[in-house]
């Protein structure tokens, strides 16, 4: 695990990395420990954090204590309290498995790259539990989280990652200095005069906020509805905008028929064939 503290748009910010050269990125208890002094600095200063996730969870023998579930470590309550307090950023750029992958979803906004897998257990845990040998690849791939709603932003690499990351952060530091307000005729041919007709509703949120700063969430789930995080003349806003093209491009299929059974049919009376 790399810890520490840094700047972040001017702004100090708590990074933390767990580090997939070293034992697969996997928890140790002194592991735990070491995050936990962070994430209580963090919790004391009012500081944000970005979680770097690849990894594999705790290591069997060394987070493991005899009690009930073996795996009560302070991390996860830890984590926990920055709830509302602190935006919480997370990453997954590669494997990302068990505990790594629990402190990941407990983040404000996950940010994953295309080629990541995001899982509550890893290979050696899923064959353990007798439910077959599978590949990293084949648990979790970004293409079903991101569908599922796991992922809020999805990326092509982890340098894009970090680059939306701080874009996110940027959104809980107040005013923006400066702004460029939105082309206000891009607007006129948006929404349609006749009200039946469908109409692009990301172009409307892109003609109201600031140029440059929209950032869409969760674009893979819940298609029938756009998210967003934006500014207006410098000041972040959150912005929902109904998607009335979400079943424009679904063809409708072809419903079977089935032949009516006769009255002299063999099948008894309030059964279906």
């Amino acid at each position: 695990m790399v810890t520490g503290i840094g700047s972040v748009q001017g702004a100090r910010t708590v990074v933390m990395a767990y580090d997939a050269t070293v034992l697969a990125g996997t928890q140790g208890w002194r592991n735990h420990q070491k995050t936990d002094r962070l994430l209580g600095i963090a919790l004391k200063n009012r500081l944000p954090v970005v979680l770097f996730a690849e990894g594999g969870g705790g290591r069997p023998g060394d987070t493991d204590l005899p009690v009930v579930a073996g795996l009560h470590v302070p991390t996860f309550a830890s984590f926990a309290r920055l709830n509302g307090q602190v935006p919480v950023v997370g990453i997954a750029a590669g494997r990302c498995f068990a505990g790594n992958a629990a402190l990941l979803g407990c983040c404000d906004a996950i940010i994953a790259t295309r080629g990541s897998n995001i899982g509550m257990g890893g290979p050696a845990m899923v064959e353990g539990g007798g439910l077959g040998v599978f590949r990293p690849e084949d648990i979790g791939p970004s293409p079903v989280q991101h569908a599922n709603g796991v992922i809020d932003v999805l990326v092509d690499d982890e340098a894009q990652a970090v680059d939306v990351a701080r874009r996110y952060l940027g959104y809980f530091r107040g005013p923006a200095a400066s702004f460029t307000a939105p082309d206000a005729a891009a607007l006129r041919g948006v929404v349609p005069e006749n009200r039946l007709r469908v109409y692009d509703s990301r172009a409307a949120l892109a003609g109201l906020v600031d140029a440059g700063s929209l950032l869409e969430l969760r674009t893979g789930f819940g298609v029938g509805i756009h998210t967003a995080l934006g500014r207006v003349e410098g000041r972040a806003v959150g912005l929902m905008a109904n998607n009335p093209q979400h079943r424009v491009a679904r063809s409708t299929p072809t419903r079977p028929t089935r032949p009516r059974a006769s009255r002299s049919s063999a099948t008894p009376m309030g059964c279906r064939s």
